[in-house]
């Protein structure tokens, strides 16, 4: 099966850019920006789990259903997509996401 990266990654990237530059440009607050965003990775993260969850299930109980391939190939795509979205994401807001990735007294210790 061969796998387009560009061709779903455009919506999500153009769409995060759209909002990226509402925010730039005083049009939404970054709060807004931010929150539509981590919205959209959560449902996504969360579709393409359930998708590939599904998957493993049948794999694992021998089931091929004809769904079973368009559902690969989406739950591929879509991840990939959100590696990207997520990457872009990570980047723009690396200072509030740092929190998730070093302790509280590590950063405390950096700032003085």
């Amino acid at each position: 099966m061969v796998y387009d990266v560009i061709l779903p990654a455009v919506p999500f990237i153009g769409g995060y850019l759209v909002t990226y530059g509402l925010y730039k440009f005083n049009v939404i607050r970054k709060s807004v920006h931010v929150n539509l965003w981590n919205m959209i990775l959560f449902l996504a993260f969360l579709i393409s789990g359930i998708a590939g969850f599904i998957l493993v299930v049948l794999l694992e109980m021998g089931i091929t259903l004809p769904v079973s391939q368009p559902l690969l190939y989406w739950h591929v795509e879509l991840g990939v997509t959100l590696v990207l979205v997520t990457a872009f994401h990570i980047y723009n807001y690396w200072k509030s996401a740092r929190t998730m990735f070093v302790s509280a007294k590590r950063r405390s210790q950096n700032k003085t």
